[in-house]
């Protein structure tokens, strides 16, 4: 009898496993549907579009400061960078920026060229005066911007979304607000962003990993998953048992930091008056699945009347020359879109 029974539930298993895996042709009849919102922008193959500049004209414009914070929440001091003009007139907007997994601010300069892409748009009257923050995650890049599981002395979550926000309203009480990020940012980006809707006013995933479950199972399956826990020692991965260390062994306890599962929970009132924008490569599918996480997102913000712009890059894939591309399309965005007082 038991012997029957672990029978049916390995043909079960094997059934479930057949019908829900991501199938190429799924995955293309998704785009198909997705690239026909009129939010979404298929942008063709193409080079960067800044231009070069210096390391004196670099240096004559932007003024770099290093901050370091002590915080409650956390067991190591936090850092990050204040990237502006030396010259401002007026009131800036702001923009926070989350780097990825492993990765660490200096890559916004260095590799993403945000100064260059900057300076460019600046310089053709494209853009609006701007300060970036720019962030070290914690954790040796590693924190996922999240309040690590029953662990007090890594509740990084909590001070991204407490200390450093209030820290940025003091240096810039009036300006408007906007976070996004790369990756492990992306996912940063968005969940923060959408915790605390009345800080921002515009919320961006650059490749970001935006549908945490994707990542391992079908979101078909996300209510099976609520129920599951999955037990440390079964990921010898270090990145999935890090991962588990993280967000817990517990389903429901993953969701509850999912911005895909955030979405579904969010009442409209709340996110109606902030802009989103989606970015990811067309290429970007392996091993993480940030293409069609980035489907499954801007499909349900879409069904939810979210107000968002998602941008859609052929042949590229999950790199920083692909954020050197985006960043200067999102800075458009960003100054364009974004009119108005801060938000009280």
């Amino acid at each position: 009898m038991i012997i029957k029974g672990i029978f049916l539930l390995l043909i079960l298993f094997i059934v479930f496993y057949i019908v829900t895996y991501p199938y190429n042709f799924k995955l293309e009849r998704k785009l198909k549907r997705v690239t026909k919102f009129k939010e979404v922008e298929v942008i063709e193959e193409g080079e960067p579009s800044y231009k070069n500049f210096s390391q004196e004209e670099l240096d004559n414009y932007f003024s770099l400061e290093e901050k370091e914070v002590e915080s409650k929440y956390v067991n190591e001091k936090m850092r990050y960078t204040i990237l502006s003009p030396k010259k401002v007139e007026g009131i800036p907007k702001c923009l926070i920026l989350l780097h990825g997994i492993r990765d660490n601010s200096n890559d916004w300069i260095d590799r993403a060229m945000l100064r260059e892409n900057y300076l460019t748009l600046r310089k053709e009257g494209e853009v609006d005066e701007m300060v970036f923050i720019i962030v070290n995650s914690g954790h040796h890049g590693e924190s996922w911007y999240t309040n690590f599981f029953k662990d007090d002395s890594k509740q990084y979550e909590e001070f991204f979304s407490k200390d450093l926000i209030r820290e940025v309203e003091e240096m810039f009480p009036k300006s408007l607000i906007g976070i996004g990020g790369f990756s492990m940012g992306g996912y940063g980006a968005l969940k923060l962003g959408l915790k605390n809707l009345e800080k921002f006013v515009v919320v961006a995933s650059f490749s970001g990993a935006i549908n945490l479950i994707r990542m391992s199972i079908n979101r078909r399956v996300m209510r099976l998953f609520r129920y599951l826990y999955v037990p440390r020692f079964l990921f010898n991965d270090f990145d999935k048992n890090h991962f588990v260390r993280v967000f817990s062994p517990w389903g429901y306890k993953i969701l509850k930091n999912d911005p895909y599962s955030i979405i579904k929970t969010t009442p409209y009132e709340r996110y109606k008056n902030v802009k989103f924008y989606l970015s990811v490569g067309l290429e970007d599918k392996k091993p993480y699945l940030m293409l069609q996480q980035w489907l499954d997102v801007v499909g349900r913000i879409k069904k939810y009347q979210f107000d968002f712009k998602g941008m859609l890059y052929k042949s590229e894939f999950h790199t920083w020359k692909f954020i050197s591309r985006d960043i200067y399309n999102f800075l458009i965005f960003f100054s364009t879109e974004i009119k108005g007082e801060r938000k009280k």
